[in-house]
């Protein structure tokens, strides 16, 4: 697991309204605002809410709207008050995490960039959405629907894209302050410093700070999270060049919340609510909806547990044969993590229509995602393999004898070890940006990406203290805390290394045509990805793709196993293609314009899963085609200083899609393996509309529907019977009606605000079976200014989220069908926080 960050390359969108660049980098930056020059109407936002005439559909949300939400939220969550996003959190206050849907595409599948470096994982392609800035200092988030940037960098980007960005340092001497508290013991206390102009040419900078720790609200454990961030800025004349360099460090030390399976649901409600899995179908589905509120309630209360004991060194003493002591204990079910980087910006004017950008960017990730497992010292392989050395797994003769892990001098006992899977990445980007305008009205850039992200994936075995908590977070990475089998090696469970390499040339043309009233684009980024692979460990089929971590001989290995996968080094994929971006804008009138706009999407297989063979072959399988995505937009937008509104529809033909399924070997084990499935068709609509009639007051409202059904049913690659009857079955977790809006009442001191969003039934699997009711959530804000600082001010701000107390399933960990057990995860009760802001 891993939360990365790459520098992109530069994404030109044409922008012919409004003062900002949407972007995500300093020469797309560079571009737009070049083009608003010629064409600006002046700054078009309704109370922190655009929508920018570019040919993407595409949505903007500035600080002023992003500062109305909670202290501290995650910037992903407050963007889902825009059309076609259902983002949901795992706590109400954002550090915990959550889940993201974009017209369907999940958030392995959407492109997150943090001021142009990449935030999906490189392994992965996940987002961690709890690590991202602090939301004091984002100057703006946008979203693309559907679509990318024409040389967006990410090798995961089939379903749009999310871009936010830091604001610049203050021009004049000043701080910032905010203490918040609210249930669950929330405590945040952020502060930023901005120098100002200082020395002879005008430098200027920032340091911020925060630290936020609270209570789940949901069982036992707690949520910790710090974090720092500089940027120094240096003007280089009037013209608009600049250099500039950033930092950012982010902590988190989380507990997870447990969830709650529909196995579980069978075993706390019984059969007669929860049926058995045979007996679940699409056609007779589990619908969530039916539960009482009582039976909520029981499934609300189902979690971790809140104590643990266990003799030295995680020693666990056997009851009945059972070694399930400690198995649920919160305090190994933790994601830590750190992470940062550095990034560097720069503009250089080389002629008057010759601009060069140069973009680049470090980054670092640490982190894991908890868990344990129990080890017997008699087995003679303790401490190869956790999978196979468990009681009641597979146990084979390995070293020549046990290992006294805990010791007492004999191998009589069992012992729970902390057994985290780590990552730790060392990430380079840089971006260099060519634009030259012909003439006023025709602009051509060109732009080069590197990438390489180094991925290192292990998961060494450390030891517990006697009330069940790591010695260290990150477990055995640490030798004065590892566990070691009898031979002296770290107990170990993977150890991998992954190389991720991107290079990528881009170009675009930009004409504007019959007195700029229509402006057409055309681009395309011809990326070249290369994953070199070393595995140092065994692969063997099992319940999952297990690694097997053993200094034994091959001829040992083989007369273990009927099917494996020998350790490998250096081994080489490599996926290219080329991807075109068209599109126009064309204006009416100066506030009503039509766009269009064509993008073709592409989502390589996912690292990790490279790792995975098909129980057949001695090396493992590289079949898997890249994911493939052609996206259409047309849409009208009307846009003045009071009303900022956007309707548009959408198609997106997705091919290649990628799936984990289950397959039965010849040996009678089984495993999970991707493999392409076919098609998925989605279309939908979708609409907003900002007004400010008066200056006291503003309206927003915005809907999405969507339909995206799979094509295909899922086939064993053997003998072609199905699997997964999906064929013409909802895309899991896609909500197919989204509604909400917003009210915001501005006086000269006081000020409220009240937003509310419906989200429609969603499903838990892929073929339907099981359903997740639709909710609705109403939040609500107030401040009031106590009084005015130089320029800036003092005052008082409340939040509640879900103010009438909705109850709901929020997460949704969906699976293939009932029988795989999906999970859910609740959404947060009624949350209550009041903060004090200072701004001098």
């Amino acid at each position: 697991m891993q939360r990365n960050f790459l520098i992109a390359a530069s994404g030109l969108a044409i922008v012919v309204a409004g003062q900002s660049a949407y972007a995500q980098s300093t020469g797309s930056a560079d571009v737009e605002d070049s083009i608003i020059v010629t064409g600006a109407r002046g700054e078009r936002a309704v109370d922190g809410i655009k929508t920018p005439d570019t040919p993407k559909a595409k949505a903007v949300l500035t600080q002023e709207l992003i500062a109305r939400q909670n202290p501290g939220k995650a910037i992903f969550d407050t963007i889902n008050i825009v059309p076609g996003v259902n983002f949901t959190s795992t706590d109400p206050y954002g550090a915990g995490g959550g889940n993201l849907r974009i017209r369907g595409f999940d958030g392995a599948r959407v492109s997150a960039t943090f001021d142009g470096i990449q935030v999906n994982d490189s392994g992965n392609y996940a987002l961690y959405t709890n690590q991202q800035l602090d939301s004091e200092l984002i100057e703006q988030v946008n979203i693309n629907f559907g679509a990318t940037d024409v040389d967006s960098p990410t090798a995961s980007a089939a379903g749009g894209t999310v871009n936010y960005r830091t604001r610049l340092p203050k021009q004049d001497l000043g701080a910032t302050f905010n203490y918040s508290h609210g249930t669950y013991d929330y405590n945040r206390v952020f502060g930023a410093i901005d120098t100002g102009e200082i020395g002879p040419w005008g430098t200027r900078a920032f340091v911020a700070a925060s630290n936020t720790r609270y209570d789940q609200f949901r069982g036992p454990g707690e949520i910790k999270k710090t974090q720092y961030n500089a940027r120094i800025y240096q003007p280089l004349g009037n013209n608009g060049d600049f250099l500039s360099i950033a930092g950012h460090y982010n902590q988190n030390r989380n507990n997870f919340y447990r969830r709650v399976g529909v196995n579980d649901m069978r075993t706390l409600l019984g059969t007669g609510t929860i049926p058995a899995a045979a007996s679940i179908s699409a056609a007779n589905p589990l619908d969530l909806s039916k539960l009482s509120d009582t039976q909520f309630d029981t499934l609300f209360g189902f979690n971790n547990d809140a104590s643990c004991s266990l003799g030295p060194k995680g020693t666990v003493t056997p009851s009945n044969g059972s070694t399930s002591t400690c198995s649920n204990y919160y305090g190994t079910s933790i994601n830590p993590s750190d992470t940062g980087n550095i990034r560097f910006n720069s503009r250089f004017t080389l002629a008057s229509n010759l601009i060069f950008t140069v973009d680049g960017s470090y980054q670092y990730t640490l982190a894991n995602g908890g868990g344990t497992s129990v080890f017997a010292e008699s087995n003679a392989n303790a401490g190869k393999n956790g999978a196979y050395n468990r009681q009641g797994s597979r146990l084979g003769a390995g070293i020549a004898t046990g290992v006294d892990l805990n010791g007492d001098g004999d191998l009589n006992d069992y012992v729970r070890l902390y057994f985290p899977s780590n990552t730790r990445t060392h990430r380079l980007g840089a971006t260099a940006s060519l634009r030259w305008e012909i003439d006023p009205s025709q602009t051509v850039r060109l732009a080069y990406t590197y990438d390489r992200a180094r991925h290192r994936q292990t998961g060494e075995a450390g030891y517990l203290a006697s009330n069940g908590n790591p010695l260290d977070d990150f477990g055995g990475i640490k030798s004065d805390v590892a566990a070691v089998d009898a031979a002296g090696n770290v107990i170990q469970k993977r150890d991998r290394l992954s190389y991720a390499i991107l290079h990528q040339v881009a170009g675009e043309y930009v004409g504007k045509f019959f007195d700029n009233a229509l402006t057409l684009q055309a681009g395309v980024r011809a990326p070249f990805f290369k994953r070199n692979l070393t595995n140092n460990c065994w692969t063997i089929p099992g319940s999952s793709n297990d690694a097997y971590c053993t200094s034994e001989s091959a001829a040992v290995v083989a007369a273990k196993f009927p099917t494996y996968a020998a350790p490998y080094k250096g081994r080489t994929v490599n996926y290219n293609t080329v991807l075109p971006n068209a599109g126009f804008v064309y204006k009416f009138t100066p506030e009503v314009s039509v766009f269009g706009n064509f993008s073709q999407g592409f989502s390589a297989p996912r690292t990790d899963n490279l790792y995975a063979f098909d129980g057949v072959k001695i090396q493992p399988t590289i079949d898997v085609k890249p994911e493939r995505t052609n996206s259409f937009d047309l849409g009208m937008r009307y846009a003045t200083g009071k009303v900022q509104a956007q309707l548009s529809g959408w198609y997106i033909g997705y091919k290649n899609r990628i799936i984990s399924s289950q397959v039965l070997l010849d040996d009678g084990s089984t495993l999970n393996t991707d493999r392409n499935v076919g098609k998925v068709k989605s279309y939908g609509v979708d609409a907003s509309v900002a007004f400010k009639p008066v200056d006291v007051l503003s309206l927003y409202a915005f809907g999405s529907w969507i339909s995206a059904k799979l094509q295909d049913n899922v086939l064993d690659p053997k003998t072609g019977a199905v699997i997964s009857p999906t064929k013409d079955k909802f895309v899991a977790e896609t909500p197919k009606w989204q509604v909400g809006g917003r009210v915001q009442f501005d006086l000269e001191r006081v000020s409220l605000g009240v937003q509310g969003k419906y989200v429609g039934k969603r499903y838990l699997t892929d073929v339907n079976d099981v359903i997740a009711p639709s909710y609705t959530t109403v939040d609500l804000d107030a401040r009031f200014t106590i009084g005015k600082i130089g320029n800036g001010a003092a005052w008082l701000q409340l939040n509640v989220i879900n103010l009438f107390d909705q109850s709901y399933f929020a997460n949704l960990s969906t699976q293939p069908a009932a029988s795989n057990n999906p999970q859910v995860e609740f959404g947060a009760p009624r949350t209550i926080v009041g903060s004090f802001n200072l701004n001098f």
